[in-house]
């Protein structure tokens, strides 16, 4: 291990020297760099006015370019939209544009002519509701609802109609799930009924039934109009009361703005975690002793403010260049606060442990040589880990890594720019002998021939020791970290203890979970949280799925039409499809007495005749004819899935369909609106490995540059696997599942999971001592109390989340906190046992180093008279 070591050494001297070299730069230009740095954070900041929200949950929380979407694309641009005319709910290439109410008698059932007059009242009501366009006009629902056999096409409008309530009136059996209409044919409405029960194909009873509206969408004036009259629809709805039923409702964007809506609000919580922030970093930097000139609390100040305006500065430049802003992205400043003063703390560290009796130059540069590297390792391996997240398919997961890893980038240039020169004034302060404060020169302490309250306010000194630089709580993890591994009893605990921990893990990952439940993203005293809550628990969940044929086929061929039919009794066949729904163009077509196939010319002529038919109004966009060749371009026929509620299962359905397709020889493919969410519970696994197995990858290559060590390597490679299986196994215990939000806390704890590590393996590497087990108590005492402000520093940092109301918050509060204390816990627990049992080789001082300070030039640290620094390696 001897050249190993060596490695070690030659790579450390040289990232030393380099920071070094740096830091005695700044000690020398400390206010010009304070000043450039203020105004370049400020500059940038200015990019915020470019912000641009993206809310649509579709865009943000679903695969990007996923091939729902693109089947979607193809669609749309296949069959015309007939929204303004012919509009039917199950050929819609997307979820549009619509309002819902979904009604609950108080007697418990609808099948009662009572209440479904009452119900008219509501439906009358929903054409009252107006709205404006974009130039102000007022527009009603009659002017932009879409439109089918001459009216809105309501879902639920059947419920109604003169037709159903006079069955229910005369107790005319109610078939199900399709409704006889005399004029328009089979209606169905299994999907628009709750807790339906049934006999024998008739409905007996059903406690709830929907009212869906659906509004154009056949050019730009609709859309943009449409969504106007949402939020007039979720306004007036606000106000609408019953004495005879209860309601609940929603739009197609409700979900979207309540989520904005709920993250906005819980943003409001950094201005409480900012000021916890400075409360704690100016306690922790309050020196031991009772002195007002050796104080450091400003510089708990700086610190916080260096890492806000790097917070504020990543948001700038992201904004400036086109980054859209997702709700996951509000999360981000609460990350990077606490990076900042773990950061903060460490460089504090270094300059503690530094010789006081050398130069203030000296000092910055020798502060940077050792506290430099630790950060600069977890810095690169934060902003790694993130960058490997902005190749995510995930809106959401990308552009949080990118926010993120961009004020990772600008935390770390703001530490060792202005808060190294806030050090360097700091310490030009000391050494005139300032007060902290108000920065009057005060004359020296003569050691205690003054009282302790003379000495607080009028007096003062620089320290002349680590011992006396040090704050309470740097002597906390001093005290008690070296007490728990030193015994042999006490490292078999610790080991035992992670064996347990490990094991649990590996049962929490048998039983996690795949999927996100959308009803989790908003509040639950939202007004969508009761919507999705009535309609996920009592009305079926199935999903019309459609049968796409995009291409030209001769229709009229036997042959063709019999893998036609092979298709469909093979999707058929599947116990996640519907057998009593299926809208087949052309069965129905074969039936009818105008069904020619002697030619394609007569097949298609036949057609006409039969699409004239009223009663056959629901196929017509079913069917793209060329009317110069007399040949179909394009068409679809649609069947309905099964109630499918498990995310998996839903995701497992999704390419069950597209097997079926693929594997017919027909030009086909298989289209749901849901498969645009559904992907995501195909992707997330795969998205997420994959993810980590790069940033992973990356880090790796980090840390083997700086600490170019296999036993460190192995190490933390060992340790990062532990954390990643711990935060996989606990999620099902804190109520979680794989998803796109907590995807970002997996990637993000990569880094935060080498950061402990990596401050402990530094800490130990350049620590003496005659034995590894002293030489890790020695590594403790400088990377320990860093470690120690760095974990408190981070959970104040997300603290405050565990009141945020919205999932995506308090989800991040969640993993967050295991990720810290699993961090932590392999940090100073089993890293140290691991060690000092079986850590690289022992350091041997140089025998020619003489006790004293160091010249001017020479690398290393004093700590006060012992050389700390490049150490010579067996």
């Amino acid at each position: 291990m001897a050249g190993c070591n060596k490695c070690y050494e030659f790579i450390e001297r040289k990232i030393g020297d380099g920071l070094e070299t740096y830091g005695r730069f700044v000690a020398r230009h400390p206010v010009k760099i304070l000043l450039i740095m203020l105004l370049a954070n400020g500059l940038l900041s200015l990019g915020m006015f470019r912000l641009n929200y993206v809310i649509d949950v579709q865009k943000v929380y679903a695969p990007l370019n996923s091939q729902a979407i693109k089947d979607s694309d193809k669609l749309a641009n296949t069959f015309p939209d007939t929204s303004g005319s012919a509009f039917l709910a199950y050929q819609m290439p997307d979820f549009g544009k619509q309002a819902e109410v979904i009604v609950k008698p108080l007697n418990g059932d609808i099948l009662n002519a009572t209440f479904l007059n009452q119900v008219k009242t509501l439906y009358d009501f929903l054409y009252t509701i107006s709205s404006t366009d974009a130039d102000g006009k007022p527009v009603n629902l009659q002017q932009i609802c879409a439109r089918s056999f001459g009216n809105c096409s309501i879902d639920g409008d059947i419920f109604v109609g003169n037709e159903f309530i006079y069955a229910v009136t005369t107790g005319t059996p109610i078939s199900y799930p399709s409704f006889m209409h005399s004029t328009r044919g089979p209606v169905y409405y299994e999907q628009i009924v709750g807790n339906a029960q049934v006999n024998s194909g008739v409905l007996q009873s059903a406690s709830m039934l929907s009212l869906r509206v659906t509004l154009r969408t056949d050019s730009s004036y609709y859309s943009d109009t449409a969504k106007n009259w949402q939020n007039s629809f979720i306004d007036r709805m606000k106000e609408y009361s019953s004495n005879d039923f209860e309601i609940v409702f929603s739009t197609a964007d409700s979900l979207s703005t309540e989520l904005n809506d709920n993250v906005s609000g819980d943003i409001a919580f950094f201005s409480v975690t900012f000021t916890l922030m400075i409360t704690y970093a100016c306690f922790a930097t309050m020196t031991a002793r009772c002195d007002v000139v050796g104080q450091k609390q400003n510089l708990g100040y700086a610190g916080v403010i260096a890492a806000a305006l790097a917070i504020a500065s990543a948001f700038g430049l992201c904004c400036a260049v086109g980054v859209d802003f997702v709700s996951i992205v509000g999360v981000m400043p609460f990350l990077i606060i606490g990076i900042g003063v773990d950061d903060m703390f460490m460089l504090i560290s270094g300059l503690i442990n530094s010789d006081f009796s050398s130069t203030i130059e000296k000092r910055i540069g020798n502060t940077m040589r050792t506290s430099g590297v630790s950060i600069t390792i977890t810095s690169l391996t934060d902003l790694l880990a993130f960058a490997a997240g902005t190749s995510s398919v995930f809106l959401s997961v990308r552009n949080f890594c990118i926010f993120s890893g961009v004020a990772v980038v600008f935390c770390y240039i703001n530490q060792v720019t202005i808060f190294a020169a806030c050090i360097t004034i700091n310490e030009n302060r000391t050494e005139q002998n300032r007060h902290y404060m108000t920065c009057r020169v005060l004359e020296k302490s003569s050691e205690d021939t003054n009282p302790d309250c003379y000495k607080f306010c009028c007096t003062g000194r620089k320290p002349k020791s680590t011992r006396e630089a040090e704050s309470f709580l740097d002597k906390v993890p001093k005290w008690i970290l070296p007490r728990l591994f030193a015994p042999v009893r006490g490292k078999i605990i610790i080991l035992l203890l992670f064996c347990v921990y490990l094991a649990v893990s590996i049962l929490g990952v048998t039983e996690m979970k795949q999927g996100l439940d959308l009803r989790n993203l908003v509040d639950p005293d939202s007004y969508y949280y009761k919507y999705r809550e009535w309609l996920d628990n009592n009305f079926p969940g199935g999903t019309p799925v459609s049968i796409v044929f995009p291409d030209k086929m001769t229709y009229s061929d036997f042959k063709i039409q019999s893998q036609i039919n092979d298709l469909i009794t093979t999707a058929n066949s599947e116990d996640t499809v519907q057998n009593n729904f299926e809208i087949n163009w052309l069965s129905s077509y074969k039936m009818y007495p105008t069904y020619d196939n002697s030619s394609e010319a007569n097949f298609v002529t036949g057609l006409w005749s039969f699409l004239a038919d009223i009663t056959n109004n629901r196929f017509r966009n079913d069917i793209i004819i060329d009317n110069s060749s007399l040949t179909i371009r394009s068409s679809r026929i649609h069947f309905m899935s099964e109630s499918i509620k498990d995310s998996q299962d839903q995701g497992n359905f999704m390419l069950t369909m597209r097997d079926i397709a693929d594997d017919s020889s027909l030009s086909v493919f298989m289209f749901s609106p849901a498969f645009i969410f559904y992907e995501q519970y195909v992707v997330v696994l795969s998205q997420t490995l994959q993810t980590m197995g790069i940033a992973v990858a990356m880090v790796f290559f980090v840390t083997f540059i700086f600490m170019p060590h296999p036993l460190l390597l192995v190490y933390v490679s060992v340790a990062v696997a532990m954390i990643t299986v711990g935060i996989f196994g606990f999620l099902p215990f804190l109520g979680l599942t794989l998803s796109s939000i907590t995807m970002i806390h997996i990637i993000m704890s990569i880094g935060f999971s080498v950061d402990f590590v990596a401050h402990i393996c530094h800490g130990y590497m350049i620590s003496e001592g005659e034995s590894r087990n002293e030489r890790m108590r020695n590594g403790l005492n400088k990377a320990g109390a860093p470690i120690f402000h760095g974990a408190v520093s981070s959970i104040l940092g997300v603290v405050m989340l565990a009141a945020a109301k919205s999932y995506v918050f308090f989800s991040f509060f969640k993993v967050m906190s295991i990720v810290i204390t699993f961090g932590i816990a392999h940090a100073v627990l089993l890293l140290p046992v691991i060690l000092s049992l079986i850590g690289p080789s022992l350091p041997k001082l140089k025998p020619e180093v003489p006790h004293k300070t160091k010249l001017e030039g020479q690398t290393g640290i004093e700590l006060n008279g012992v050389t700390n620094g490049a150490l010579k390696v067996a």
